[in-house]
């Protein structure tokens, strides 16, 4: 996929486990649409996977890569991501909760192990093992010859194309059938927390709260402009101290900056304002996240013939949607680590 396809290679080259496809076999299956009109128990299919049923999808999509790699010459081992990649927290507009600061600081270990894990992953080492043009073959393999074919424009105004060939979208088909829709609606509901949050940054009401942020900084020695330069000081330590100063340097200053966030406005007009544009957002793509919703509920009977019950992930407890997608104003994300995870 032009941009959104280099996550895919970085799921062959940095990892190659990016649960991205759904099927090798039973291609042609239409999308159904019931359309905008429709009601009763056509629109009720349009509800919210569960952890369960997401994760159910994630280990199909990785199982039938794995038959497609393997009937093209390649290994793919069906893995799972690493559990502080499932855990991960994103503050994308200032990090305000003082307790998780002081426990991860701005996640620094917690990414030291994502990354030890990453590096132990068994289809990273077998694409490493590869030869230059082994490596090539098998991105091919995976995600296609070009990135052209199909074509999708995300709400931040970018407009990312994918192959319609490879083990991703020949996966991908025979889960959702229309492979064009679900390219689409994919791509616009993935997309729609970075627009919102482009659109909160931008606001001046979040700039004005970042100021008295600033001010409380700076009254406490932490003399930063802005979350982002925190942030980039933070780590900056990672490349100055050792691991254990490195991790308490950045612990305190992740402290002062949620104590700063959460006495001054700027956790308050944060979360007001992401609500407030994610309501703008979600009802502007209503119709792709119902879609999206449909198409992954009507995937869930074949990826349950394609994943044993012996090898299904299990339902967390409280059996809801643990993910941010496209209808959930929770500011705070998971990790979008390749290994094992879903892929845009």
């Amino acid at each position: 996929m032009g941009r959104t396809r280099r996550g895919a290679v970085a799921a062959l080259a940095a990892a190659v486990a990016l649960a991205m496809c759904t099927g090798c076999g039973t291609e042609g299956r239409a999308a159904r649409d019931p359309g905008p009109g429709a009601t009763g128990a056509a629109r009720a299919a349009a509800v919210e996977l569960t952890a369960g049923q997401s994760r159910l999808l994630e280990r199909a999509e990785q199982v039938l890569i794995g038959r497609c790699m393997a009937q093209r010459g390649f290994r793919y081992a069906v893995t799972e991501p690493p559990p502080q990649a499932r855990a991960k927290r994103s503050f994308p507009y200032g990090l305000d909760d003082v307790a998780w600061a002081r426990a991860h600081g701005y996640g620094g270990r917690d990414d030291r192990a994502s990354e030890a894990a990453r590096r132990a992953d068994p289809n990273q080492r077998y694409f490493h093992g590869l030869s230059a043009r082994g490596r090539a073959a098998a991105r091919t393999a995976l995600m296609g010859a070009s990135p052209a074919g199909l074509t999708a424009t995300a709400p931040t105004g970018t407009t990312l194309t994918a192959s319609p060939d490879g083990c991703i979208a020949r996966a991908e088909r025979s889960l959702y059938g229309d492979l064009a829709a679900w390219f689409r609606v994919k791509v616009v509901t993935m997309n729609i927390r970075p627009a919102q949050e482009a659109k909160v940054r931008a606001d001046p009401r979040y700039a004005e709260a970042v100021g008295a942020w600033a001010a409380c900084m700076r009254a406490a020695g932490r003399p930063y402009a802005s979350p982002d330069d925190s942030r980039a000081a933070a780590a900056a330590f990672a490349e100055e101290l050792p691991p254990d100063r490195a991790d308490a340097a950045e612990s305190a200053l992740a402290v002062a900056e949620a104590t700063c966030a959460t006495g001054t406005g700027l956790s308050r007009v944060s979360q007001a304002l992401d609500h407030s544009y994610g309501d703008e957002f979600r009802a502007r793509h209503r119709g792709d996240i119902d879609l999206r919703r449909r198409l992954q509920n009507a995937a869930l009977p074949e990826a349950e013939r394609v994943v044993p019950p012996s090898d299904r992930p299990h339902e967390p407890a409280g059996g809801t949607e643990t993910t941010d997608g496209p209808d959930q104003p929770d500011r705070t994300t998971p990790s979008t680590d390749t290994s094992g995870g879903p892929h845009a």
